[in-house]
Parts: structure tokens; sequence; C-alpha cells
């Protein structure tokens, strides 16, 4: 072979390394399959603006007053999103995962939960966009929980799963504006649904237990204990509690009464209402074993909890702790349709527009009820 041109190009790597001239054909060759094509990273848009749908079905359902106001600050709140809350969803799923720090330096046990910094400045972002407050405001009347429902909807995707612990905020504030009137529970409230990043708060729904998931009836081995000032001390186990950096809780536990008697099954349930921390920013008489190692939502803190002598305020009828919680679950499985059909209009998927609109007839359907 007396020329490049007559070197047959199905060579072998062996062949070419006792060859100078065939290494210079070969190395060349090898580069060029690199190519020079390379993906551009998608940007993503407003996408309130860019939601030809969600448009159209806000201009036929809301009144003009309603829809002129709403659509500024949906209009502003996807910009948002798009220059600041992306990029922290991003952070949380990627930075690195809650940690369980048990005990301190010195010995001291002190079980606390560590969490990236994207992951509180979305407690604070939600704060500050009322994505709580504004079902409770009241600000559009009749219209206030759907508006709530289009930020969640535009929010959801970007939230690094931060829509977990909101989900369970807004059902414990449902919660409570519908049971009750003691002090302790409008003061309760009045952080679930504040717009101050310093004062708002999240809460957990802590009903898992060992023996049964969903079957609480049967499952629930919580026992409450009253004390003479009218409260409760809960001790159990509580096998999954999401987001268990949250500040307070809501959770079932059966009573007993001076004589060690309880009830078994539904009747035996009651809804207590308890603050994770004291006044001193301890844990109350709880002690987290272990996060959960799971397969997904993996940036949501997720523990088991040991509960030992925490201190709780019954806040149902007794007996009546499933039928009082239940307003609760029926926002959780709201917020996770809303986390759905969000994902899936992201994602560009064929079914986003069946979803939404399914969405946005249920919430409009269920408006007088959440009300």
């Amino acid at each position: 072979m007396s020329s490049k041109s007559a070197v047959s190009p199905a060579i072998s790597n062996e062949d070419s390394k006792s060859h100078p001239v065939l290494e210079e054909l070969r190395m060349p060759f090898s580069r060029s399959m690199i190519g020079s094509f390379f993906q551009e990273q998608p940007k993503l848009g407003n996408q309130f603006l860019e939601d030809a749908l969600l448009q159209s079905y806000l201009r036929k359902h809301l009144p003009p007053l309603v829809l002129e106001q709403a659509s500024r600050d949906l209009e502003r709140f996807g910009q948002r999103i798009v220059e600041e809350i992306n990029s922290l969803g991003r952070e949380c799923e990627l930075t690195y995962l809650p940690q369980l720090q048990q005990y301190d330096a010195w010995g001291c046990r002190i079980d606390r939960i560590i969490t990236c910094p994207a992951w509180k400045r979305m407690k604070e972002l939600s704060a500050e966009e009322g994505l709580i407050a504004e079902a409770y405001e009241r600000k559009y009347s009749s219209w206030s929980r759907l508006i709530q429902v289009v930020k969640l909807y535009l929010y959801s995707p970007s939230s690094g799963l931060f829509t977990c612990p909101l989900a369970m905020t807004d059902g414990a504030a449902k919660v409570i504006e519908t049971l009750g009137s003691p002090v302790a529970l409008q003061d309760a409230f009045k952080h679930l649904t504040s717009r101050d990043p310093n004062q708002f708060w999240t809460s957990g729904q802590w009903m898992t237990e060992r023996k049964g998931g969903s079957d609480v009836a049967h499952g629930t081995e919580t026992m409450a204990y009253p004390k003479p000032d009218g409260t409760y001390t809960l001790h159990g186990y509580k096998w999954f509690t999401s987001a268990t950096d949250s500040d307070m809780s809501l959770t079932l536990g059966r009573m007993v009464d001076e004589q060690g008697h309880i009830i078994q099954g539904t009747k035996g349930l009651s809804l207590f209402y308890l603050e994770v921390r004291d006044s001193k920013g301890q844990l109350n008489g709880i002690e987290v074993q272990r996060l959960k190692d799971k397969l997904g939502t993996r940036q949501v803190p997720t523990a088991e909890l040991l509960l030992d002598g925490v201190k709780a305020m019954r806040i149902s009828p007794e007996g009546r702790g499933v039928a009082s919680i239940s307003s609760m679950l029926s926002i959780t499985r709201i917020h996770n349709a809303i986390f759905s059909a969000a994902s899936m209009r992201r994602y560009r998927s064929i079914t986003f527009s069946i979803s939404i609109n399914c969405i946005c007839k249920l919430i409009l359907k269920n408006t007088l009820n959440l009300e």
C-alpha cells in the first residue's frame, strides 16, 4: 500500500498500532466519531403565559374582575418560578438528601433533621406567595380555593417536592378551621395560614403505624393518657411520618381512661394536635428513630418516630378521630392530583389537557364543600 487512499477502513486497532501510517488514519477517525452536535438545554418559560388551556379555562369560569386581578398575580408568580423557584427545586433534588443527626458532640440526644438550604427557602417562598393562605384569606371570595389550586399547579413541578408538607399544612388548616375554637388552635391556624416566613408553620399528618397503613382502625397502637390539666400524653410508634421537620402535626390515638380501658376499632380513635418542639426548642417527647430509605420522594425527610410522652391536645369529639381528620385526607388527595396533572403538563404529555380540565372541574364542584 503506497498511499493513504488505498488503505481499507476496516482495520483493527491492533493492526494500526504496528503501522504508523495506519495509526495516523485511525486517530482522526476516532475523534470524528464524537461529532460536533450537542443538544441545547431546554429553557423554562412562564408556565402561566404558555398554558393556553389554563387561561382559556379561567376566562370561561371566573368573573371578569377576579380574572383580571388573579391573572396579574399568576403571571408574576409564573415569572418568579422561572427566575428563582425552579433552580431551588432542582437544588432540593440534587444537592443532598436529608440527614439525621441523633447526637451532638457531647453525646446528648438531639435528633436534628438536616435539610438543604433550598428546602428551607421553599418554606419561606410558600409563605410569601400565600400558597396556603390564598385559600383561607378569601380574597377572591368563593373563587379563592380555585386560585390557590392554579398557583399550586404552576408551582408543583418546580417545588422540589415541597408540595408534600404544603398538602398536609393545607389539610391541617382545614381541619382546625372546621373543628375548633380553643386559643391554642386559633394560634396554630394563624401560623399555618401566615404570609410571614418567620411565622409560617408546616404540619405533619401522623397516622401510619407498623400494624397497618391505611387500616388505622386496627393498626393504631398509639395510646393517649389524660392529664389533670386537660391535655394528654401520647405513647406509640409512628412508622411513616412525611416532612418530619414540620412544626406541628395532627395524629390519631386511642384514649385510655383512669381504669386503663380502651376501645378497639375506629370508635376508639380520637384526633390530637401537637407541636413538635416545646417553647425551649426541645423535641416534645419525640425520638426520631431513623429516616426512611425510599425509592422516591427522597428529598422529603420521612421518618419513624417513637412517641414517648408527647404532650398533645384532643381536638375531636371522643371516638371521632377518623371522621375529624377526613377533611385533611380530602385536601391532601386533591394536592396529589394537582401535582400529577402539573407534572404531566410540564412533561408535555398528551394527557395534560384532560388532566387539568378534570382537576379544575373537581375543584369547582367542591368549592362550596371546601369553603
